[in-house]
């Protein structure tokens, strides 16, 4: 599916674009203004789309809800580890993520993970820490612990939103986005250096411009689109191809090298997620 595809390949870019943004913005300032543009980005076109967005729009609990699982606890979480633990690390403990998806759905919507759902996303965990971890890799078990709150954070957030999916994303992204983006961004007013000079060089501007409409706007609003259609599960197994585009992407255009590890890591990448999401790999109970 091709709105599928485009979630992970953008997705997959951000990790690069993150790394030029922190040039200048401090981790959750930054985040934080990624989301407020965002959202005035999804503001500005709702405003343009006719429709039943007023209508369709979700109850408040859902935008606060949303506001702070998907985009504040998780975004704020990530990227501390990524200030304090290796990203290749940040990208195995996320890639937990559809596990707890898979915990979440049975709970919230009674979607049933297979034994072979589990097992090919275990076995593309597998390529996922064969790409992102070499030598000797250690970390404060507190930021280990942070990465994987924030996993469960957007996993729990993807599985409640597949319960009110009907609603307009237009209504729904929006508020969630903005709330969460001034929060973030008085966090980082208060306990992080700013530097105006750094923030706003060419090189950070352009890479939260890019953080901001495809990596948020666009691709948040694909993904509600797709939990329109899909299970949340199936979503969620995103989370472990994206770190194989991120090293592709890294060695086209971020000068890192791409060796003979992290092609068998794409397979089993490849292997696993393709054996979870064969027909009939799940069963809704």
């Amino acid at each position: 599916m091709l709105a599928y595809a485009t979630c992970v390949l953008i997705w997959g870019t951000t990790w690069l674009a993150i790394k030029f943004a922190l040039l200048g913005f401090p981790a959750v300032f930054g985040a934080g203004v990624r989301f407020v543009v965002a959202s005035a980005l999804l503001y500005a076109t709702g405003s343009f789309v006719r429709g039943n967005a007023r209508r369709e729009a979700p109850p408040l609990h859902l935008v606060v809800v949303l506001a702070f699982t998907m985009f504040g606890v998780n975004y704020a979480l990530t990227y501390l580890a990524e200030t304090h633990l290796a990203s290749g690390l940040v990208a195995v403990l996320f890639g937990t993520l559809p596990f707890f998806v898979f915990g979440f759905a049975h709970v919230l919507v009674g979607e049933r993970a297979t034994g072979r759902t589990i097992g090919g996303a275990a076995l593309a965990l597998a390529g996922v820490a064969l790409i992102s971890l070499a030598g000797a890799v250690h970390g404060d078990l507190a930021f280990v612990i942070a990465a994987i709150v924030a996993a469960a954070s957007s996993g729990f957030a993807n599985v409640y939103l597949k319960r009110f999916s009907h609603a307009s994303p237009f209504a729904t992204l929006p508020p969630a986005m903005l709330l969460a983006g001034i929060c973030l961004m008085a966090y980082g007013a208060l306990f992080e250096r700013i530097d105006l000079h750094l923030a706003l060089q060419p090189a950070p501007l352009a890479a939260v411009a890019y953080l901001a409409v495809f990596g948020s706007a666009i691709a948040f609003y694909l993904n509600h689109w797709l939990l329109q259609r899909i299970d949340s599960g199936i979503m969620g197994l995103s989370a472990l191809m994206i770190p194989v585009i991120a090293v592709g992407v890294g060695a086209a255009f971020g000068g890192e090298r791409l060796g003979p590890r992290d092609l068998v890591g794409a397979l089993l990448v490849v292997a696993g997620t393709s054996i979870a999401m064969t027909r009939g790999a799940r069963a809704v109970g």
